[in-house]
């Protein structure tokens, strides 16, 4: 029998659906796309040795026929070589853009402004382009598939098997090319890039502004903290106190993010006498708007040009693999879109360095404009940046993690370690530190802590407390992979005579949808908390419970007993 590879999409990996008109939807579409799935399957294997690759939300295993070999794409992005795969994101990322010298409209005050969106567009380009080729190419090697079969042919998975098929002189066909719905899936997932962009966009022009807070001294050290997350707080916010306390002024200025507890955030910095605002206080919204009007004709202007480059196809293709056609779209989005907003941070960040004249800047990671349009100006300016990441693990690409810092701060001898034997890290630009947010909640005596996070959510006191740590939906964590976890933690639940459980919702998560899906799992328990600190939780519970997360290392270190649950048959 000969061998054949039939590819599908992959499940959605940037979050979940949060209308309910959408998730029912999407429910609806994967019930269909399981049918044209299993009918394929069936048509195949009367013929042929079928290797299927796929996503596990997107089959049913009751309708496989006999002999299909199953490949996950959540699984094989773990098995890929992720060096290889980091560098075709490095090359995607940066090969297509022009000569700076060509392209004077690409800088901004002496910005380069492709390196504001750099690592922003790197992670969607790992996620969406270099892991699901990377995980083809591998199944190709280990299958040697005589064809390649793709369900319906628009996904970007499935134009990627194509390239790859073309590249191997494999023959290609189409199963089912009539699945309209499939297409239309495909069509609207691709629309969710741009319209992030343009939100980010609207987002800045629409957030309510204020006056900049002015300087408290007019001489001495001061840092600019800047914070895109109500979680970085948990890591500037003791940083800040302790400058105050050693005499040193500290300045933080927030993105432009809507999320209530950020603002609520930078209320408590300014009731303790710490000048706060948020990025946009520095140009006013006219100004702004202004800004857009300017450039959004100019970008688009560029983007021709580079389009019409012949050399440009050439560029992108890896290892003889056409990739222009299916990166096109991420990098016109790169160009009309990502950009317009880098101007806007940009000339906010230049304004904000200028009024408050920072010693020294301090970020916490380096994806985001706001951060990057900052560190931009500090690099520009000559002021010392400060990356003091609050990361805990090494990074299956920790190539771009620390693109902006002159001196990192890391968490921990271990996370230091790894980057300097990788090469990645002058040791004289490194230190380690402890971790601030886990050190808060140490200061509190145990007993002490106990009882003030069962007061604060009105617990049992002589009852086990446990924490459950939610996982939000993404390529490695299906919606019935979510479902199952919640069921199966309160199955166990109910054994151990009601416990106290708290759940940690996740910064990604929707709360409101996420506790009314778990009483539709039979959740026994009411306690959900997205901003409460969880290195608090930890200190005071007897055990958490979680899939798998950075959090399991901070629960360790609090001396948390954790409990990993996994699907079975997953590694």
């Amino acid at each position: 029998m000969s061998r054949v590879l039939l590819v599908t999409q992959s499940a959605r990996s940037i979050g979940e659906f949060r209308r309910p008109w959408v998730r029912a939807l999407f429910r609806r579409y994967v019930a269909r796309f399981r049918r044209e799935l299993a009918a394929a399957l069936r048509e195949l294997s009367r013929s042929a040795e079928v290797t299927l690759l796929t996503s596990r939300e997107l089959i049913d295993p009751a309708t496989l026929p006999a002999g299909v070999h199953v490949r996950y794409f959540e699984d094989e992005s773990y098995r890929v070589d992720s060096e290889e795969v980091g560098r075709l994101t490095r090359h995607l990322t940066v090969a297509w853009w022009p000569d700076r010298a060509q392209e004077p409209d690409l800088r901004y005050r002496g910005v380069w402004l492709p390196d504001v969106v750099s690592i922003g567009r790197a992670i969607v380009l790992r996620l969406e382009i270099a892991e699901p080729l990377a995980a083809i190419e591998k199944v190709c090697d280990d299958a040697t598939p005589a064809r390649i079969v793709l369900l319906c042919g628009a996904s970007i998975p499935e134009r990627l098997a194509r390239r790859v098929a073309e590249r191997r002189g494999v023959p290609v066909s189409v199963a089912a090319p009539g699945f309209f719905w499939a297409r239309l899936y495909a069509w609207a997932y691709e629309a969710l890039f741009p319209r992030e962009e343009r939100l980010r966009v609207r987002g800045f022009l629409e957030h309510p502004r204020g006056a900049p807070a002015p300087r408290r001294t007019r001489s001495g050290e001061r840092l600019l903290f800047v914070t895109c997350r109500p979680r970085h707080h948990y890591l500037v916010d003791p940083l800040v106190t302790a400058l105050g306390r050693a005499g040193v002024e500290a300045h933080v200025v927030a993105a432009p993010n809507p999320e209530p507890e950020l603002a609520s955030r930078l209320r408590a910095l300014a009731d303790a006498g710490v000048p706060t605002g948020t990025l946009v206080d520095h140009l006013p919204r006219a100004e702004a708007v202004a800004l857009v009007k300017r450039y959004r004709p100019l970008f688009r202007r560029v983007w021709r040009r580079i389009d019409r480059d012949p050399g440009v196809a050439a560029r992108l293709a890896w290892n003889g693999v056409e990739l222009a056609g299916v990166v096109r779209p991420f990098l016109r989005d790169s160009v009309e879109k990502s950009l317009v907003a880098a101007v806007l941070f940009q000339e906010a960040a230049f304004r904000a360095v200028e009024a408050i004249g920072p010693s020294a800047v301090v970020v916490t990671s380096n994806r985001r404009h706001a951060e990057r349009a900052v560190a931009q100006v500090a690099r520009a300016r000559g002021i010392p940046c400060v990356l003091f990441s609050g990361v805990l693990l090494f990074s299956r690409d920790s190539s771009h993690l620390f693109d902006i810092g002159d001196r990192l701060v890391v968490i921990g001898d271990y996370l230091r370690d790894r980057l300097i034997e990788a090469g990645l890290v002058d040791p004289r630009r490194i230190s380690a530190v402890g971790d601030p947010r886990s050190n808060t909640a140490r200061l509190v005596p145990p007993a002490q802590l106990r009882t003030e996070v069962v007061r604060d959510f009105g617990l049992a006191p002589d009852r086990p407390l446990l924490v459950l740590v939610s996982k939000y939906l993404s390529l490695a964590f299906s919606a019935t992979e979510k479902e199952a976890f919640y069921r199966t933690v309160a199955g166990a639940a109910a054994l151990l005579g009601g416990p106290n459980i708290v759940v940690k919702v996740h910064p990604n998560e929707d709360e409101a949808l996420l506790r009314r899906q778990a009483r539709d799992w039979g959740w026994p328990g009411t306690v959900f908390t997205k901003t409460y600190d969880i290195h608090r939780l930890f200190g005071a519970a007897d055990a958490a419970i979680m899939v798998t997360s950075m959090a399991g290392i901070e629960a360790m270190a609090l001396g948390c007993p954790v409990v990993a649950v996994q699907t079975p048959g997953k590694d």
